[in-house]
């Protein structure tokens, strides 16, 4: 899927880019959801957005009341719980084959000497019980999601992982 992104002035007059969240019609009125390029906080802003007799994007409006902004407000907190809960217990990853395939994230520790990332990720059948397990290194986002999944790189390493698993394995 494209990204799509829009340019917008900020209060100093600079041209920003936007990237687009969640667009969403409410009260016979449309909003974008949309984080600015260059902001590390990855905050979430929200503008009202009029579309022309085509159906295109013509214009963007600030949102005016407080019962706008609070309806707004409801929907981005939803769309963060939601979101943030998805990307904190599951990853999608490309198999050999190029399908994507959803996991369940099942513990998440860290090397102590090397502060390395490393998660179990496994299958669930429809009961709910673990039919395979992986093991990874990853980088994790801002808020704690895996951004991308990385090889155990050594012998070291995957006796580090291999010991983690057994305690876990004893503790259950």
């Amino acid at each position: 899927m494209e990204e799509q992104t829009f340019t917008i002035q900020n209060e100093a007059g600079e041209a920003v880019t936007c990237h687009v969240v969640f667009t969403f019609d409410a009260e016979e009125r449309s909003y974008v959801l949309f984080t600015i390029d260059g902001d590390e906080t990855g905050q979430l802003s929200a503008l009202r957005y009029v579309l022309n007799e085509n159906g295109e994007v013509s214009d963007f409006e600030d949102i005016e009341t407080e019962e706008e902004w609070a309806m707004v407000e409801e929907v981005m907190n939803t769309l963060m719980d939601e979101f943030s809960q998805d990307q904190q217990n599951f990853i999608t990853v490309t198999n050999a084959e190029g399908d994507d395939v959803e996991y369940q994230i099942l513990h998440r520790f860290k090397h102590p000497e090397t502060n390395k990332d490393f998660l179990f990720y496994g299958d669930l059948d429809e009961a709910g019980m673990v039919t395979e397990v992986f093991a990874s290194a990853y980088i994790a986002g801002a808020n704690g999601e895996v951004t991308d999944l990385l090889p155990i790189e050594s012998d070291e390493e995957w006796a580090f992982v291999e010991a983690t698993l057994q305690m876990l394995q004893r503790q259950n």
